[in-house]
């Protein structure tokens, strides 16, 4: 019997070895930049500074849609001849639809940079930013209000620096500001491709009417 003990126990403890050795073969993602500049193709460098590191907890939202309904003073729903709610109609001749956005915690988590606002120069020019990383990240192209003067641009491939993956370079252009300052500064998110690490970079770009 102790014998028989005994082997189970190796058994167990065997197996909480195995769960050990595949945790730690779990890699998270990281991403970081390295060194931490912006610097142009003409030689000028911006240094990345954080202004603040939250971490966070990934929300998203849908869309819930149901029909209005007729209530009476009591609070109760006006009901027809079958005993069935009588629904609101609008002007149109159509069911009043009430529209309610819903959110909820996805479950997945991750580590916030914001990092403090660069303000480039008036002048058009191209920036490279070293990204240092394990994983896929992703850079989405900015869509500003008004006028567009931030584009992600990858001198390498004359394409875009919409993503990438391990080390690897971000490119940025910017066109010239004859006006002053730039009213709305450019947050660029660069993330893994799993969100467990985002980076919001600040620009803004001076203007030669300063």
């Amino acid at each position: 019997m102790r014998k028989l003990l005994g082997i189970a126990l190796v058994g167990v403890m065997f197996s909480m070895q195995a769960c050990d050795d595949e945790d730690s073969l779990i890699v998270l993602p990281e991403l970081t930049f390295d060194p931490m500049l912006v610097t142009s193709t003409g030689g000028q460098s911006y240094i990345l500074e954080e202004e603040a590191v939250y971490d966070t907890a990934y929300t998203n939202t849908y869309e819930k849609r149901d029909t209005t309904f007729e209530m009476n003073a009591d609070g109760t729903f006006v009901l027809d001849a079958d005993g069935k709610k009588v629904p609101v109609i609008g002007s149109d001749g159509n069911y009043i639809i009430k529209v309610e956005n819903i959110t909820f915690l996805t479950g997945k988590t991750g580590v916030f940079h914001k990092m403090k606002l660069i303000k480039l120069e008036s002048k058009a020019d191209t920036f490279i930013i070293h990204i240092k990383s394990n994983a896929k990240w992703l850079a989405p192209q900015y869509s500003p209000k008004k006028a567009q003067w931030f584009f992600n641009y990858n001198l390498r491939t004359d394409g875009n620096s919409l993503m990438g993956g391990g080390d690897s370079y971000f490119y940025f252009r910017t066109i010239r500001n004859k006006n002053k300052t730039r009213v709305e500064p450019v947050p660029q998110y660069i993330f893994t491709s799993d969100s467990s690490v985002m980076y919001q970079l600040n620009f803004g770009q001076a203007g030669e009417r300063d």
